[in-house]
Formats: C-alpha cells, structure tokens, sequence
C-alpha cells in the first residue's frame, strides 16, 4: 500500500508547480539535522538557503527556499531544534514551523563514522497546493540518519552522508525519499557553514515533465543547499569547538 502511496504521490509532487507546492519546498529548502551535536547547554543560530536546480531562463539554478531556526544542546548527544520557512509564508502564503530532536548514536572515531538520527514533526497551513483544501493543515514527519566523519584543525570540519525520508502523516499518508551528501565547513569556534546537495526521489522519472528538473538520467530531483550557523555558550562543550 505504501508503495502505491508513494507512487501516486511522486507523480502530483513532480508534475505540479513546485515553487507552490509545500512538498518541495520542505523537503528540498533546508539543510538537514542530525549532523553534528551543538554541545551540552549551547545555542545554535542556523539558517538555510536553496532548493531543487531547476532550469531559469536557460540556467540551473536552485529554487530560493529558506529557513531560519535554533538548536538547543539539552546534553552532549541530544539536540532540540526549532524553525520557521519564511520563503513559503511571503511567495504563497504558505506559514511552515518546525520542532524536533537528533541523537548520537555512535561516536566518530577514526575511520568509525558518527552515526546520528533526528526526527522532525513539521506543519503546514494555509493555500497549502491547489489539490489541498483552501486554509487547510498538512503535517509532516521527517527521519534523518546521518553518518558524519570530523576532520582538520580541532577537528571543526565535518562531512557527512545519510538517507531523508519525508512523510505526509496528515491528512492522508504519502512517502517520499532522499539521499543527502554534505560539508560542514567550521569557521573559527563558533560559526559554521553547511553545502549540501540532495537526490530527491531518485527512482522518479522526471523525462517528461515539463519543469526541466536537472537530476542524473532525468530520475528524480537534485537539490543545493546553503547553511550558516552560530554557536552561543562554551566552545569547549563540542567536540572540535575548542
């Protein structure tokens, strides 16, 4: 049954104007959690920018989409994280919010990966897409497994690859998924920059749909994202802050 959720649904996500459609913009604007603990007690101001490449007067260009959020380190392994889509509100009048949490699993040591999982609840109200009702709500749930490597001076860079997948728990159930691959560039003690690409939906052909979406084979979507953080409280309690 999920699998015929899922591919009726990629069907709608593709073929429909994805600079109004909330499924993009969810999925392909943000840079994911679940990268890097923020610390026992540490405040993190992060924000993100980009989306789906898609074709603009003859360029590949990623969609504007955007995020502004906060972690919170609630011990050395667990992180709540808030954030706000403001792009959706101002282009369709779309309100997006996000509350969740990401855990350590398993340390980075040597060659041994960081494995890392966070979990995200988001909503979405409003003109949500034409196939939704008018002012309607549509919530969402997003699992993220990462596994991170740091490296270089205190160990501030961090790269990192993992699987997202995107469910629409309400009002109906679909599926939708991802494969991310990225760099956490540490800038100094406290600041850092995210890039990070997406293949969404790599099993989708896209070859015959009218938005040119650039993705190797024409099979599903690749999406580029921009993040910036800052990092309050003491460097000493993340690893590689000091």
């Amino acid at each position: 049954m999920m699998a015929a959720w899922s591919g009726i649904w990629l069907g709608w996500w593709f073929t429909g104007n994805l600079m109004g459609n909330v499924m993009g913009s969810l999925l392909g604007c943000t840079t994911v959690h679940g990268v890097k603990p923020v610390g026992d007690g540490n405040i993190a101001l992060e924000g993100s920018f980009g989306g789906p490449i898609t074709e603009i007067y003859g360029l590949p260009i990623p969609l504007p989409f955007s995020s502004i959020g906060i972690d919170y380190g609630l011990d050395d392994r667990t992180d709540l994280h808030g954030a706000f889509h403001p792009t959706s509100l101002l282009a369709v009048g779309v309100l997006q919010a996000e509350f969740g949490a990401s855990r350590v699993f398993l340390d980075n040591a040597g060659a041994r990966p960081r494995l890392m999982g966070d979990l995200t609840l988001i909503g979405a109200g409003g003109p949500v897409v034409e196939r939704e009702p008018e002012g309607g709500f549509v919530l969402y749930l997003q699992p993220v497994f990462n596994a991170s490597w740091d490296w270089g001076k205190n160990d501030r860079q961090t790269t990192y690859t993992g699987l997202t997948l995107f469910l629409q728990s309400f009002p109906e159930i679909h599926a939708i998924g991802a494969w991310q691959v990225g760099q956490r560039w540490g800038i100094g003690p406290r600041f850092h920059l995210d890039t990070e690409f997406k293949w969404i939906a790599p099993y989708a052909d896209t070859w015959k749909l009218v938005t040119n979406y650039y993705a190797p084979g024409h099979q599903g979507a690749i999406s580029f994202q921009l993040g910036l953080g800052y990092t309050f409280g003491r460097p000493g309690n993340r690893k590689g802050g000091t």
